[in-house]
């Protein structure tokens, strides 16, 4: 079953089985989440380094003149 047709099923269910739902789904998650935790297989975010650099002068971008000439 996909995933449209389990929340179009579940739309139709009284708002206490949907609740019901949703605290067992997060148990779920909470669950996994945990165990990878204690694998030590969640990934770690890397930092990152910044880089900057100089253009010569100030520039100052319009976002609705850039947005135009991307046509968007």
């Amino acid at each position: 079953m996909s995933t449209i047709q389990i929340i179009q099923n579940a739309q139709h269910l009284p708002l206490q089985e949907r609740f019901e739902i949703i605290e067992a789904l997060y148990a779920s998650i909470r669950k996994e989440l945990d165990c990878e935790k204690m694998s030590g297989t969640m990934m770690e975010r890397e930092p990152f380094e910044l880089i900057t650099f100089d253009l010569g002068e100030e520039v100052h971008a319009d976002r609705d003149e850039i947005y135009a000439e991307r046509g968007l």
